[in-house]
């Protein structure tokens, strides 16, 4: 059975394996050429410390993002579009055709039983899909890593664009993205009707569940004066909630912060509007905003946030591959 499934769909197979010798020859020229490119711009050093440190003139900065930043953005792409092009091309048609041309039928007669029969197309189908996105995860995180402070991965790892390519999170949401358009295709028996009605539900899915493993992580809470800056909202870390407190150590509601702030930027006396910030900072704490608080999630916790964005993706595909196999054995 397995060889009929890898007859029927060689030609997506020799289309991945295709993709991938073109993708991996395409990055790796890529990552090349922009490596000359800093070499040549001098702006080597920039690349492995901090941008604000960097002694390169602005303008040089300004042309390498110029001729490098639309181009690494499209690499960013790539990963981010990629599981919901696995799972409208591959995974919706994958039984919605067979159903749809009444092809299934004849697998149906044969001696090998309908989940096997089910079980291979999946495996042929899913296996290299999901090994060709690691490679082109891995190669294009090879590629960007390179520009360093320069490129688009300098930054949070919670960003939407850095958390989406990185880790499990994208096997995650293909193994999704695969089990969502082959469900819909049992269940519509459409192959055009799978595919959009595929994609769509994976852009909804993704966007209601957006920000959920965050959720579930543990955080931690940093407290200064209003005169200092909280280096929770700097330094890379997620945070959750933020506000003042006050000098009983409780959260002060926001329209309280907000009538509170523009009293204080009023001099006492009215006779007008504070001279100075410091005028305005010291008014803060005499006003009952003892200090500023952030709830936040360190950095260093990304890694397991993207184990629950997979877990969650996971479970949600387990079950649609359980309604796809519970369908296809009710098919006539």
């Amino acid at each position: 059975m397995i060889w009929v499934s890898w007859r029927r769909q060689r030609a997506q197979l020799l289309t991945l394996l295709g993709l991938l010798v073109v993708g991996a020859g395409v990055i790796t020229l890529l990552r090349s050429n922009m490596l000359d490119a800093i070499a040549s711009a001098q702006l080597t050093d920039c690349v492995t410390r901090p941008l604000q440190e960097c002694t390169a003139p602005t303008g040089v900065i300004k042309n390498f993002y110029a001729s490098w930043s639309d181009t690494m953005e499209k690499g960013e792409m790539l990963i981010i579009f990629a599981p919901a092009l696995i799972g409208v091309f591959i995974g919706a048609p994958l039984f919605a055709r067979e159903l749809e041309q009444g092809t299934h039928v004849l697998a149906f007669t044969q001696s090998v039983s309908r989940t096997r029969w089910m079980a291979s197309k999946l495996v042929i189908a899913l296996v290299p899909a999901l090994v060709l996105l690691a490679a082109l995860q891995s190669l294009v995180t090879w590629w960007l890593s390179a520009a360093g402070s320069l490129g688009p991965l300098d930054g949070s790892p919670f960003s939407t664009g850095i958390f989406s390519i990185s880790h499990v999170s994208p096997v995650a949401y293909a193994l999704f993205a695969f089990a969502l358009g082959t469900f819909i295709g049992v269940m519509s028996r459409r192959t055009l009707v799978a595919m959009t009605a595929g994609l769509g539900a994976f852009v909804a899915v993704r966007f209601a569940l957006a920000g959920l493993a965050y959720r579930l992580l543990p955080t931690q809470r940093q407290e200064v004066t209003p005169d200092k800056e909280l280096s929770a909202r700097t330094d890379g870390s997620l945070v959750m909630n933020h506000g003042y407190l006050d000098a009983a150590g409780q959260p002060v509601p926001q329209d309280k912060v907000t009538a509170l702030t523009e009293a204080c930027k009023t001099v006492p006396q009215g006779q007008g509007t504070a001279d100075t910030q410091q005028q305005f900072l010291e008014c803060l704490p005499k006003s009952g905003l003892a200090k500023s608080f952030a709830d936040y999630v360190p950095e260093s916790l990304a890694w397991q946030a993207h184990l629950y964005d997979a877990a969650i993706f996971g479970v949600l595909a387990v079950a649609l591959l359980a309604g796809t196999t519970w369908a296809l054995r009710r098919q006539s």
